[in-house]
């Protein structure tokens, strides 16, 4: 079975990716819709939080994360350069996150592209890569709601950064403090990711002849490599 046009498939993208993935094979445009989707979300939940939280507060836990380990006078420097550009940060985050998308999704197909050349019956070129990882980024949707909710309902403007995150590792489960080694990784970890590689994996399973086992070995083997190589670094 499979989706038989874009507004079903972004619904069964999450009750039941391997449709959308089906219908996405000889579908034309679908992944462009679905990218304006998340790009759009997106910068919504950045614009609501910026516009919401109070200036002055932003900059002292920013202040607050870059300098740990600072002198006085350091601190006084990081603090001057943020309250000059504490104007552009909405749009900073806004450009700069739907830009991240499209080149760690560029990055992602390339990969995906190398990854199925295992199966000679596989015949997808990049773009069609391309379009594949948009879906798998999916869950993002989902992410931006869920902050876009919480900054609205928020009951005042001392809104913490650490919101943007709020379904990380850390914060469900660990609660590790800023200045940990482990922090920034397991605030980067998040039950969304983890949701997309679950994704990616059905994904590539309905586009192959791989095992699913073999498919979430792949899907997952970038985050491991990545993470692995962050916990090292943590360590040392």
């Amino acid at each position: 079975m499979k989706s038989s046009n874009v507004m079903t498939a972004l619904v069964d993208i999450f009750i039941s990716p391997s449709k959308a993935f089906n219908g996405l094979k000889e579908a034309k445009g679908w992944s462009f819709v679905a990218f304006i989707l998340l790009a759009g979300i997106l910068a919504a939940s950045m614009f609501a939080f910026y516009n919401k939280a109070d200036p002055q507060f932003l900059i002292d836990q920013q202040v607050a994360a870059a300098s740990v380990d600072a002198t006085i006078a350091e601190q006084k420097m990081i603090r001057q350069s943020m309250e000059q550009t504490i104007d552009m940060q909405v749009w900073f985050a806004i450009f700069g996150g739907i830009i991240g998308l499209a080149v760690i999704n560029a990055l992602m197909a390339g990969y995906y592209l190398f990854v199925s050349k295992q199966d000679p019956e596989a015949n997808y070129g990049y773009g069609a890569w391309y379009g594949f990882g948009i879906w798998t980024m999916m869950p993002m949707i989902i992410s931006s709601l869920g902050l876009l909710i919480l900054v609205l309902t928020a009951s005042t403007d001392q809104i913490s950064q650490s919101l943007f995150n709020y379904a990380s590792i850390n914060q469900l489960l660990i609660g590790l403090e800023i200045g940990h080694p482990f922090y920034t990784l397991l605030e980067s970890l998040n039950i969304f990711s983890i949701w997309g590689i679950f994704i990616a994996a059905i994904g590539l399973k309905s586009w192959t002849n791989f095992t699913f086992n073999k498919a979430l070995l792949f899907a997952a083997l970038p985050s491991i490599v990545i993470y692995g190589i962050w916990t090292v670094i943590a360590l040392v």
